[in-house]
């Protein structure tokens, strides 16, 4: 039924969560998993000028230690996993992405915002794919 589930990740604790769904999932339909932490462009362009190139920076290591993390995790449980550290709007990437990639199952948490972008108030990624997508989801309530 899937071939492939993509999960987003913020590399917050809550959004690690729903690793074990998205495991859970793949494990079940033999797929892929995508995991993929998209590097916000409006948190750079939001920075003072001096520190636009250190903000940028931080925010690609930290997609990149994200999605290290849990495809280590995933495996570690025998998932063959992809990984991407797109750089634009989450919730446009993450569309974009399982567009792309032909993604069957899309899983997210319902929390997850960190640091800046949580400081910015910019909205709810989750709720954003979930309004635009036409592909199945599972969404992980992480309170």
């Amino acid at each position: 039924m899937y071939d492939s589930v993509l999960l987003p990740t913020d590399g917050s604790d809550n959004a690690s969560e729903a690793l074990e769904h998205a495991i859970g999932a793949a494990e079940a339909y033999d797929a892929d998993l995508h995991i993929v932490s998209v590097i916000d462009r409006r948190v750079v362009l939001a920075a003072d000028t001096e520190d636009k190139d250190d903000v940028e920076a931080e925010l690609m290591a930290d997609a990149e230690d994200a999605v290290a993390e849990l495809a280590e995790r995933a495996e570690s449980a025998g998932i063959e996993v992809m990984t991407a550290t797109p750089d634009g709007v989450p919730h446009r990437k993450i569309l974009s992405y399982a567009e792309e990639a032909d993604i069957d199952l899309i899983v997210l948490g319902t929390h997850g915002r960190t640091g800046r972008e949580k400081r910015l108030n910019l909205g709810s990624t989750t709720e954003r794919v979930v309004k635009a997508t036409d592909r199945p989801l599972l969404v992980v309530d992480i309170g």
